[in-house]
C-alpha cells in the first residue's frame, strides 16, 4: 500500500519529512539522496521509460516504496495520484523567501551552475559517475518544472515562481486528499492525516543547508581534487618504483 504522495518543492523541508514518513510508515520513503543511492534502478526502471500505470506500481512495490518526496518523485505525481488513488496528497511548504534563499544556497550551486559542470577539474566528478549526470543534468535539469525552478530562483523570481507552483498543487489536487504542511507543526498534522498515532521521539530535523553545502557541493569537489591528485602522482610514483627496480636489479 502507498500511503504518501509528497508534492512539494526541494528545499521545504522534504528530507526531515521522508525521515519522519519512514518511522510513521511500514516502509521506504522515496527522496532524491535516497534516489541518487539506488541511481541506476531508478533512471532505468522508473524514470527514462515511458512507465506505464501499472508497471509504476509495480515499481514502488517492488522496493518497498510506501511514500515518495522531493524530486525525481514529485515530477511524477501527477501519476502516483492516479495509481495510488488512497494515497495522501503532501505539500510541503514553507516562507517563499526562506525557500529563495536555501535554494540560492544549495541546490542552484549544483544544477544549471557552470563552475561545478564544465570548469576543470569539477566535471571529473560526473567522468566517475556519469549516472549521477544523467539523472541530475540530463533528467532534471531537462525537466520543465525543475528547470523553471533553477531559472526563477537565479532571475530573482523565485517568490513568484513558488507561490504559483503552490496555487497550482491546490488548484489541481482535490483538497480532501491535499495536506499542506510545515514541518515547523511537528507531528501533528502528518499523523492526523495518516490516522496514527503521533510517535514519542522528536520530529526529525535533518539537512539545513550548511549540510547540503558539506555532503553535496563540498563532496563533489574533494573528489574532483582528487582525481587530478591521484592523476598526477600515479605516474610519478610509477616511475620512481621502476627506477627503485633497475637500481636493485642492475647496481
Amino acid at each position: 500500500m502507498f500511503f504518501v504522495i509528497g508534492v512539494g518543492l526541494p528545499r521545504t523541508g522534504t528530507l526531515s519529512t521522508k525521515a519522519a514518513l519512514e518511522i510513521l510508515l511500514p516502509g521506504k520513503c522515496m527522496h532524491m539522496f535516497e534516489a541518487i543511492e539506488n541511481i541506476d534502478r531508478v533512471l532505468n526502471e522508473l524514470l527514462y521509460n515511458d512507465i506505464n500505470d501499472e508497471n509504476f506500481r509495480k515499481f514502488f512495490e517492488k522496493y518497498n516504496y510506501v511514500a515518495g518526496v522531493d524530486v525525481p518523485f514529485i515530477l511524477k505525481y501527477q501519476q502516483a495520484m492516479r495509481v495510488f488513488p488512497d494515497a495522501v496528497v503532501l505539500l510541503t511548504v514553507r516562507e517563499p523567501e526562506g525557500w529563495v534563499r536555501s535554494m540560492k544556497n544549495t541546490v542552484c550551486k549544483v544544477h544549471g551552475d557552470t563552475i561545478l559542470i564544465t570548469n576543470f577539474p569539477y566535471y571529473l566528478f560526473y567522468w566517475i559517475y556519469p549516472s549521477l549526470k544523467r539523472l541530475l543534468h540530463g533528467y532534471l535539469d531537462n525537466n520543465p518544472t525543475f528547470r523553471n525552478a533553477i531559472e526563477s530562483v537565479k532571475g530573482n523570481n523565485g517568490v513568484e515562481f513558488y507561490e504559483k507552483y503552490i496555487d497550482d498543487i491546490k488548484t489541481s489536487v482535490p483538497p480532501e486528499r491535499l495536506l499542506v504542511f510545515n514541518v515547523k507543526e511537528g507531528w501533528k498534522p502528518l499523523c492526523d492525516a495518516l490516522k496514527l498515532p503521533v510517535p514519542t521521539q522528536p520530529f526529525p530535523n535533518v539537512n539545513d543547508s550548511k549540510d547540503f553545502d558539506f555532503y553535496v557541493i563540498t563532496k563533489r569537489k574533494v573528489i574532483s581534487w582528487g582525481v587530478v591528485v591521484v592523476a598526477v602522482l600515479t605516474p610519478i610514483a610509477a616511475g620512481y618504483g621502476l627506477k627503485i627496480y633497475y637500481d636493485l636489479r642492475f647496481p
